[in-house]
């Protein structure tokens, strides 16, 4: 008795559990544990995988593609235990691998609130074929790729289905008996399943006879292949299932000796568990745990009275999800096991009815949409939706995501549809062990980009406590920080919020340029275990082989993903035989040609002296008209002039137009003497136009010794081209880009209509409007929702 007062005291509640066993009440667990704020403050890693494990199920509009397309999605990231959505990450990866499972793309999408939306971009070079689509944060790598979610997708033509009728003869039949074995004497709840080789459903019709061929009872047979036999066995006897037609099959052996596990899940508030002992275990106790995942959210200590005992549970007490039930005897001898779905999540009803509209255009459909809940009130909320001339490979939506046992039954009331996902639960009884969760977390938490490594000069020296500029520019964009080393040598890039291949500069104080550059060197991988004797192969999962389509991707400018934020060894770093660095010096460009094409006065154009090189503020008072107003304070000063009206002009530095209207906070503080070539003023309004009408009072244009300031660094030296979120057009947008592409054009997209952010309004409606082509023969509609309160809803119909 001494192991179940420990079991019990180590045990981890949820909620207040309510219970019956004849008339006897006992002290619920609230006053047996303390307080969950005292539990929480105690939870081990295996706790806080637990209860923030997390989940990804993307909404596509298509799930084929030719190479080079594109496929839209919506992705929902939830709580795995309560299935709301959020999520305290912030980055969403996509890996597509081909089928030998090697890496062909992945891309980064920001997520806020939970959901994130985007597009799968394949590469032009694949062939065709499927491949596969995962989906993950980098918290649900501490649970293994079993974790991700996955979808295959067929890139050009699906290949011919084989009919599954031509294999209906090859059924697998299966026995599932509640609580694992058929026991003597007491009234036992046989499931029977039969599916055929190609996953169809096969037929359980028939009945259940003794060793003599007497009948004892009908198998009442469901839908999708599930059957129900109740029955009582005798000791000493065998029995069979005898189907209408064909040959029969053996049950299992009768149990002289055990304890069964009757479960009545129909209650969408509380789950009523029967437990009966044999004739010589009826003075016995049991315990009878509840676990999901290898966590143990329920222990209960039953004893009988005429060797029965009943008990119910709570549901929301629980866990959501599927959770196993394990009956063991006090000798830690196991008798019974009885998985049971958890299910407290409302589900929402979506409808979408046409509307005949004398003012919508021709061949335009106009959809009207309504949300409601279990009572029929409106909801407001956002959905996805898509229109495609295609029919989807999958049927199920979000919902059967979320629910592995749903039942595709129609018309039938929601009693119904438990009862028969309870039989689908009771057969997921196969007596294998659960999966465990990792007991360490290796992946932290990704809230946005991140990019961390260790920084050293040219002389290869570790840079440690030391003031670093980082400088990203992309085609749209322009980012300059100043960071600071940590006392490892390791700079901590976090809040990177890019879009593209961005490329990164990293410089130090220093006179000269080979003194300034110095060189990041990313941590891209968890640090080994430090435990001696750790085995880390047998721990980890296969590593994913990149392919050549991936390789020649990377190989374009080694580019450099988010990495962790791990501390990094430094150990070795500094030792030069390991770190080659050669000093290269680009060969300043004589001239670079004026950005589109600008012709200035030659008056207002100065060049820098290399030689003698003056700062910018200096080289600007060179320019006719122009004035210079000291700030003070170290600060750039503020520069004017009094031609045309004067004012202050706008500043562009090799194409990214400078909007810091702060001069402290200003990037052209980093622009240092030799980074300048020349300076060019413009006033005239036909050429400053290019630049709108902030630029109404005068362009002062920078141009740097390479065409960009950020590229006077070496590359390869001293900066690193890093790959940000990946750009997102909205549909109509790519469908016009899409129309360019001479391969593309020739196979008309099947996705008529995209929106992953459609509103209802206050009575839970919203419209949606689409183009049809002129063969318009039908269309299938998919909406889906998941909201951050956990209620789920989908909807799918041909027109």
């Amino acid at each position: 008795m001494t192991k179940y007062v420990l079991l019990l005291t180590t045990s981890i509640c949820l909620g207040t559990l309510s219970y019956a066993q004849g008339d006897r009440q006992k002290p619920a667990f609230s006053e047996m544990f303390p307080a969950a704020e005292t539990v929480f403050q105690d939870r081990t890693v295996t706790d806080s995988l637990a209860l923030w494990e997390e989940r990804v199920y993307l909404h596509m509009d298509r799930e084929q593609a030719e190479a080079g397309d594109a496929i839209f999605f919506k992705a929902y990231v939830y709580n795995g235990p309560t299935q709301k959505r959020f999520s305290p990450s912030g980055v969403l990866r996509l890996e597509l691998r081909d089928s030998g499972n090697e890496l062909v793309s992945t891309q980064y999408h920001p997520v806020k609130a939970g959901s994130g939306e985007g597009v799968v971009k394949l590469p032009k070079t694949l062939k065709d074929g499927p491949y596969e689509l995962l989906a993950y944060t980098r918290w649900m790598k501490n649970y293994g790729e079993q974790q991700f979610y996955r979808k295959t997708i067929q890139v050009g033509e699906t290949p011919e289905v084989q009919d599954p009728a031509e294999n209906l003869s090859d059924h697998r039949l299966e026995f599932y008996p509640e609580g694992g074995r058929l026991l003597a004497g007491i009234s036992n709840r046989l499931v029977l399943t039969s599916q055929t080789a190609d996953g169809e459903y096969g037929s359980v019709e028939g009945s259940i006879v003794d060793e003599k061929g007497l009948k004892v009872v009908e198998v009442q047979s469901y839908s999708k292949g599930y059957g129900l036999a109740i029955f009582q066995p005798e000791a000493g006897k065998t029995y069979s299932f005898k189907p209408t037609e064909g040959p029969g099959r053996a049950l299992p052996e009768i149990q002289s000796e055990g304890y069964s596990l009757r479960v009545n899940a129909l209650s969408s508030e509380k789950i009523r568990m029967e437990v009966r002992a044999t004739e010589s275990l009826k003075g016995s106790p049991v315990v009878l745990e509840g676990k999901k995942e290898g966590q143990s959210y329920f222990v209960h200590v039953l004893e009988f009275e005429d060797g029965a005992a009943s008990l119910d549970i709570s549901k929301a007490a629980l866990p959501h999800g599927l959770m196993t039930f394990y009956l063991r005897g006090m000798d830690q001898v196991a008798w019974a096991e009885r998985p049971v779905w958890i299910d407290s999540r409302e589900e929402l009803t979506i409808a979408a009815q046409p509307l005949d509209s004398r003012r919508s255009k021709a061949g335009e459909k106009v959809i009207r949409i309504k949300v409601t809940d279990a009572e029929g009130n409106p909801v407001q909320t956002d959905l996805s939706a898509s229109v495609n001339t295609q029919v989807p490979q999958y049927k199920w939506g979000i919902e059967q995501y979320l629910k592995p046992i749903a039942i595709d039954a129609e018309h039938s009331d929601d009693r119904s549809i438990r009862f028969l996902e309870d039989l689908k639960a009771q057969s997921l009884a196969s007596g294998s062990p659960e999966r465990e969760l990792p007991s360490e977390i290796r992946y932290p938490v990704e809230r946005s980009l991140e990019l961390h490594g260790t920084v050293y000069d040219f002389d290869n020296r570790l840079l440690t406590n030391t003031k670093i500029q980082m400088m990203a520019s992309s085609d749209s964009e322009l980012v300059i920080r100043e960071l600071e080393t940590d006392a490892a040598g390791v700079l901590h890039v976090q809040d990177i919020d890019v879009i593209g291949e961005t490329q990164f500069i990293f410089r130090t104080e220093g006179e000269e340029q080979s003194q300034r550059l110095v060189k990041l060197q990313p941590i891209d991988k968890p640090s080994e275990p430090k435990e001696a004797g750790a085995d880390r192969e047998s721990s980890e999962e296969e590593e994913v082989v990149e392919s050549k389509t991936y390789r020649k991707t990377q190989r374009k400018k080694e580019l450099v993903e988010s990495t962790l934020p791990e501390p990094f060894d430094t150990t070795g770093v500094i030792k030069l035989k390991e770190v080659t660095v050669e000093e290269l010096r680009r060969k300043e460009q004589e001239m670079v040609p004026s950005l589109y094409g600008i012709k200035p006065n030659r008056f207002d154009v100065v060049y820098q002296d290399p030689d003698r090189p003056l700062p910018m503020e200096r080289l600007v008072q060179k320019i006719p008209g122009v004035q210079v107003q000291w700030t003070g304070g170290g600060t750039l000063p503020v520069v004017y002039h009094n031609r045309r009206g004067g004012g202050r002009p706008l500043w562009v530095v090799d194409g990214q137009v400078i909007r810091f209207d702060d001069p402290a906070y200003s990037p052209l503080t980093f622009v240092t003497a030799l980074d300048i070539l020349r300076i060019e003023f413009i006033m005239d309004a036909g050429q400053a136009a290019v630049f709108g009408v902030q630029a109404s009072t005068g362009v002062m244009l920078v141009y740097t010794r390479s065409g960009n300031f950020l590229d006077y660094v070496n590359r390869k030296e001293g900066g690193l081209y890093f790959k940000g979120y990946e750009p997102a057009p909205d549909f109509e947008t790519y469908m016009a880009e899409r129309q360019k592409d001479r391969k593309l054009r020739k196979i008309p997209s099947p996705t008529l209509y995209w929106n992953p952010s459609i509103q209802t309004d206050t009575r839970g409606e919203a419209i949606i409007r689409f183009s049809t082509p002129e063969d318009f023969e039908g269309v299938v509609l998919s909406i889906e929702t998941l909201t951050p309160d956990g209620r789920v809803g989908s909807f799918r119909k041909s027109y």
